[in-house]
């Protein structure tokens, strides 16, 4: 594609940035360089850390005008100022065009989406969480409003539904599909370690389990697992962006905890294809994970994604192979990939998309409910515990995300995962059990209605009861 002459256009779309950290950030310093997008609105915790923002993407201080009110925003963009407000109900009066929704808090991305949506904008989410739990209510939402509700390049989302429409227009079976985890294991032989996100872990044995011996390959990689089993394998955020790309896709995992192997590049489509052909899937049309094994001096993955596909034409495939694609040993599939996600710095081609063409980065109308993202307990609860969201992976202590097929709320059914920051713990739970709406009492949130009606929209059977839901107080309490 010629983007140049994609986006050939005399308009320049207008933005408003919400949550200025590293993503929101990259789209605010990438616009200043663009002729077509304009971003003069950031919107964080309070205004002068959106103003810190806009500093920090090379905005001149006396062009940012710190806003506590409707009426000082209006008056800075009538001066043709960036404005830097704490509040997006704030700005929502302007007439920008789409809102970049990168706060990475879900009940707040939901609040914002909502927000913006029902003001007339397009909604470009970068916060997974949210699109996780209610992204299929808030796609049908932008097309109540003649909008669109879209993940954005730059996040893996994106760029693998991306990948796999293009692998799939051109009438290519996949395989499998996914992405690699955010670091690299790196392979020091020397000092007989692996270094992954900046700590060392000792690896002894992994000299013996570097090369896969022929016919061997799965257990051998087994083994890898294990001898590297000090290093996470798989996180939230992993399994979180999974299950928004089965949403948009239809694709599902093979396993709900998914296999997260440790490989390095050239092995992915060799595990990553049927079991009969030496792999570890049970079929086709399979999302997963893994963890890029390398050395210091070879290529990074660098948290990208990868399509696996089906080599019906073997003398295609070799001369493809011949040229340094990645084939798998057999010769029975092929990796193509794409090793970067830049984060806000390429945002702005689906911004841009949505806003010019109305074309969604996602899945569109083929939104739907296919998969919840839930928790499992990797340890006892005791009524009385309250359930925390912690860090940059956005984790909960004692819990370990699974994907499942989606269902609407229920006592029994298990709780989306990012329903559950700030919920107490109503009864005992053992390690292992999945966290069901009859163990935890969940706060009043924002999300929590979204995701009721999400429920209604989608379920056709849905009973009364679960209609009702908010009414029953076990499982309800105020914020």
């Amino acid at each position: 594609m010629n983007f140049l002459q994609h986006f050939d256009s005399e308009k320049v779309i207008e933005a408003c940035v919400a949550g200025a950290g590293d993503f929101g950030r990259g789209v605010l310093r990438q616009a200043g360089q663009m002729k077509g997008l304009s971003v003069r609105i950031a919107v964080d915790v309070n205004a002068d850390v959106a103003a810190r923002a806009l500093q920090l993407s090379g905005v001149p201080d006396k062009k940012i005008m710190v806003c506590h009110s409707s009426a000082e925003v209006t008056e800075a963009w009538d001066k043709g100022l960036f404005i830097a407000s704490g509040r997006l109900e704030l700005v929502t009066h302007l007439p920008f065009d789409i809102l970049v929704e990168s706060t990475g808090i879900p009940d707040v991305g939901a609040r914002h989406a909502e927000l913006a949506i029902q003001a007339g904008k397009h909604v470009g989410i970068a916060t997974k969480e949210t699109e996780s739990v209610v992204g299929p209510y808030l796609t049908r939402l932008a097309e109540r409003h003649k909008r669109l509700f879209t993940p954005l390049d730059g996040d893996q989302p994106s760029l693998l539904i991306g990948l796999v429409t293009w692998a799939q227009t051109l009438g290519f079976e996949v395989v499998a599909a996914g992405k690699s985890s955010e670091y690299d294991f790196i392979w020091d032989e020397q000092d007989g370690a692996v270094w992954c996100n900046g700590q060392r872990y000792p690896a002894p044995d992994l000299k013996s389990l570097w090369a896969l011996p022929e016919n061997q390959e799965a257990t051998t990689v087994t083994a890898r697992s294990k001898a590297l089993s000090a290093i996470p394998q798989i996180s939230v955020p992993d399994l979180c962006e999974m299950t928004n790309v089965a949403n948009a896709t239809g694709l599902i995992p093979d396993c709900p905890a998914f296999h997260a192997m440790v490989l390095r590049t050239h092995e992915v489509p060799t595990l990553l294809d049927h079991r009969e052909f030496g792999g570890v899937l049970q079929g086709s049309g399979r999302l997963e994970v893994f963890n890029c094994l390398r050395r210091p001096d070879e290529v990074s993955f660098a948290g990208g994604v990868f399509v696996v596909l089906r080599c019906e034409d073997q003398e295609t495939w070799e001369l493809l192979h011949g040229k340094g694609h990645v084939l798998s040993r057999r010769g029975h599939s092929a990796m193509v990939y794409l090793p970067r996600h830049l984060l806000g710095l390429e945002a702005p081609i689906s911004m841009l998309d949505a806003a010019l063409k109305g074309l969604p980065s996602g899945g569109g109308s083929a939104v739907k409910p296919r998969v919840d993202l839930i928790a499992r307990a990797t340890q006892d609860f005791v009524s009385g515990q309250a359930l925390e969201m912690k860090g940059h992976h956005r984790h909960i202590e004692g819990l370990k995300p699974e994907v499942h097929d989606a269902a609407p709320l229920s006592a029994s059914s298990p709780v989306p995962f990012y329903l559950l920051p700030g919920a107490e713990i109503v009864r005992p739970i053992s390690a292992g059990q999945p966290i069901t709406l009859d163990d935890v009492s969940l706060p009043d949130s924002h999300m929590l209605r979204l995701r009721l009606e999400q429920d209604a929209m989608f379920f056709e059977n849905l009973a009364p009861s679960n209609r009702n839901l908010k009414k029953e107080t076990h499982h309800l309490r105020d914020a």
